[in-house]
């Protein structure tokens, strides 16, 4: 598997924000798709050994993406993202958070503002995420929590996915 020409994984803590810039060695429309359809998206995005199950994935403003991680001991998280945003092959964003099995907001854990942009970039695709937090604490507890190492294993998940060519 080649590595990644690019990767950058940015904490400001001044603006609440997380930047994750990274370069995917695969045109566009396969990296979009990795990220927008929910029989791909599955299979990078919770971080080995938790696996990813979707429940829902309605990509149109509006729409709501609902999963769970799965872990091997048996516990169970579950999220949801709120698009608000949706520009196919350019970007989306969106709120997401975790929720019990119903759907509804856990109001005592962190909620993220996400904005993912994609363009070709070489021979590739550039893929740029910012991750805006209401406030400083909620983005330390969210690093606390790990996301550098699970969405870094999940985005390298993702480069091995789409260079075997089951994407």
């Amino acid at each position: 598997m080649p590595t990644s020409a690019l990767f950058h994984f940015i904490v400001d803590k001044a603006d609440r924000t997380i930047t994750v810039e990274r370069s995917f060695h695969a045109p566009l429309d396969r990296v979009w798709a990795a990220w927008t359809e929910a029989e791909l998206l599955c299979q990078w995005w919770a971080p080995k050994p938790y696996a990813c199950v979707i429940t829902a994935l309605d990509l149109r403003p509006g729409g709501r993406w609902s999963y769970r991680m799965e872990g091997p001991e048996g516990d169970r998280h579950h999220c949801f993202f709120d698009y608000e945003k949706v520009e196919p092959k350019t970007c989306f964003s969106g709120r997401d958070g975790f929720c019990d099995e119903q759907g509804r907001i856990n109001m005592d854990m962190p909620r993220m503002l996400w904005e993912s942009r994609f363009a070709p970039h070489g021979s590739g695709t550039w893929v740029k995420v910012r991750i805006e937090f209401d406030t400083p604490e909620d983005l330390e507890r969210i690093v606390t929590m790990g996301f550098r190492e699970g969405f870094t294993t999940g985005l390298d998940q993702l480069e091995g996915l789409l260079t075997s060519g089951r994407s």
